[in-house]
């Protein structure tokens, strides 16, 4: 076992069958629902957040509280323990986990991927595996925290709607919704947001992030994913284009409500 435990949230897109082989210990975001509250990967959620949703009803996420990183802290097992959570300027996750480190006598630190979802599962990815060889927790808060300068993140939208009301992205970020197909592309990195472009569809969407994919080192990566907001077909022909990554990973429930279904993209650690 791992003297130095990793702790991140369900809004990190990695895969439940990687998170246990490492020992990642996830705290899920909350989903509230007309009457309900659900933690993040409960059965049929997106399909429940679809339906509320198409009738207009009020359904809203909340991230993980003190409470809930000092639990994770305690289940982890270890003395000490890193928390990575999405950049500050998209979620309050990082204020949460470092009031919780405050409190905890264990030993634990706080980071800060400058990323979310894909991008910071390879920043948590990272971190466990220099975890599971034994280091230290210096070396493995270093390799962390140097996995976040690097990782890259470029992808395209639906729809902007779902994340103009989520209010989780600054609005002058995307250009208006109009009537034609156009879908935005666009790249996230060190704790910003920025538009690539408007592509006509899919199949220029995905030029522009083969591009930017290539420009960026994703072919000589350490580690790369595809990622996608239900639409796994769409990201099976994004992983044929850009050729072989390390994993394909679909949104948690959480986040698609925040981005709407049809984002797909790809991360990695140039």
């Amino acid at each position: 076992m791992a003297s130095v435990a990793v702790v991140t949230d369900s809004s990190t897109c990695l895969p439940s069958a990687l998170a246990e082989k490492l020992g990642i210990v996830t705290v899920p975001v909350t989903v509230h629902l007309p009457g309900t509250d659900a933690p993040d990967g409960s059965d049929h959620l997106s399909k429940r957040i679809s339906e509320a949703v198409a009738r207009d009803q009020y359904v809203r996420s909340s991230h993980p509280f003190i409470t809930d990183y000092l639990g994770a802290i305690e289940e982890s097992g270890c003395d000490q323990v890193v928390i990575v959570t999405p950049a500050m300027e998209f979620a309050a996750m990082f204020r949460n986990a470092s009031l919780a480190v405050e409190l905890t006598p264990r030993r634990a630190v706080v980071v800060d991927s400058r990323t979310a979802a894909a991008g910071e599962a390879l920043v948590v990815l990272r971190g466990a595996e220099v975890a599971a060889s034994g280091s230290p927790l210096d070396e493995v808060v270093g390799a962390i925290e140097e996995a976040s300068r690097r990782v890259d993140l470029v992808a395209t939208l639906e729809s902007l709607e779902p994340i103009r009301r989520s209010r989780r992205v600054p609005a002058p970020v995307f250009a208006p919704d109009g009537p034609s197909p156009a879908k935005s592309v666009f790249r996230m990195r060190a704790g910003a947001v920025e538009l690539i472009g408007e592509a006509p569809g899919e199949e220029e969407a995905f030029r522009r992030i083969k591009e930017a994919y290539e420009a960026g080192g994703g072919k000589f990566s350490s580690h790369s994913t595809v990622f996608h907001a239900d639409s796994p077909e769409a990201a099976e022909r994004l992983c044929r284009l850009l050729g072989e990554v390390d994993f394909v990973s679909g949104f948690s429930a959480a986040m698609q409500l925040h981005t709407g279904p049809g984002v797909v993209g790809a991360a990695w650690l140039p």
